[in-house]
């Protein structure tokens, strides 16, 4: 009999867990510090709340906005209708979208992983500490790097993206004394 209720319990498992990835998105969780999005999120720290930017090549409608711990437990979870954006408020909801899991702090030291799922395309995403960021600044990319926040939005810095670090307009003016090695966080 308790042969029976195992084999029950685990055809039930087995059909739930196949049911749940094909409704999930394809976020990968942490595997050796580094995530499965291939396109870019940046993140700026302000007065108070911290600002998302998407750079041009990675723009879209967003329909959904995560920032998730290691273990792809959200620390704030909103959703709404396509809205075409470029910046947003990390723990303030975007004007017609709904919570579905209100802004907490993050802990002291935490690894972060913001994540924008976009209504067409990869989702953009980041993984990233407090500590890597800073005013004026948008900290993006695996390894991460600093930008100019003019200079962030037009870097050549998504997946469909033909140019090398070395060839980057760190600060977006185009000249080109600024082409060179983004400032690498950390390093």
């Amino acid at each position: 009999m308790f042969v029976a209720v195992v084999a029950v319990i685990g055809l039930a498992t087995a059909v739930v867990g196949r049911n749940v990835v094909h409704v999930l998105p394809e976020v990968g969780k942490d595997h050796l510090g580094s995530d499965a999005w291939s396109e870019p999120l940046g993140i700026e720290k302000g007065d108070g709340l911290n600002i998302a930017r998407l750079p041009e090549c990675a723009a879209g409608s967003i329909t959904r906005i995560v920032l998730w711990d290691p273990e792809s437990k959200p620390y704030w979870e909103v959703s709404g209708p396509a809205t075409a954006m470029t910046a947003f408020f990390v723990g303030l909801t975007p004007k017609g979208f709904t919570v579905i899991t209100p802004y907490r702090e993050p802990p002291p030291g935490s690894v972060l992983r913001l994540v924008a799922f976009r209504q067409e395309g990869e989702v953009a995403g980041i993984r990233y500490k407090a500590s890597d960021l800073r005013k004026g600044r948008v900290v993006s990319g695996n390894p991460l790097a600093r930008y100019t926040v003019a200079g962030f939005q037009d870097a050549k810095v998504c997946s469909d993206s033909a140019v090398t670090p070395t060839t980057l307009d760190v600060d977006g003016d185009g000249a080109a004394t600024d082409l060179g090695v983004p400032t690498t966080v950390g390093g």
